[in-house]
């Protein structure tokens, strides 16, 4: 048998040859530790803990997000506070409404007038 015979024969059947020279690993773990490989497993489980959907990255961006809706709702109700009272003061309050129809729309009273003063000298 010749040499090259003998070496695509086993590199076709990756068996193992009592020469050296001739071994074909089989396994591909084999050239590589096993620390290596738990090494990585461990990197990519922290890596989906923290990145991952549902990971640590996206509690603390929901977190936020609630904070955020939360403050928006307490100026709501505040602002909603406030309309109430005005609307309870528009209904029962004629001092009030006359103080805001002066106010707002320019309006004046029965007994009141008008001074207008232009600042042109």
């Amino acid at each position: 048998m010749k040499k090259g015979l003998r070496r695509a024969r086993l590199s076709l059947t990756f068996g193992v040859h009592s020469d050296n020279r001739y071994r074909v690993k089989t396994n591909f773990f084999q050239g590589c530790g096993k620390r290596y490989f738990f090494i990585a497993g461990i990197l990519s489980f922290l890596a989906f803990t923290v990145f991952g959907k549902n990971g640590l990255y996206d509690v603390y961006r929901l977190r936020k997000e609630r904070d955020g809706i939360v403050k928006r709702s307490k100026s709501i109700e505040e602002e909603n506070r406030v309309l109430e009272e005005e609307i309870r003061l528009l209904k029962t309050d004629k001092r009030y409404v006359a103080f805001i129809a002066r106010k707002d729309l320019g309006m004046i009273g029965k007994r009141e007038m008008v001074y207008r003063i232009d600042d042109a000298k």
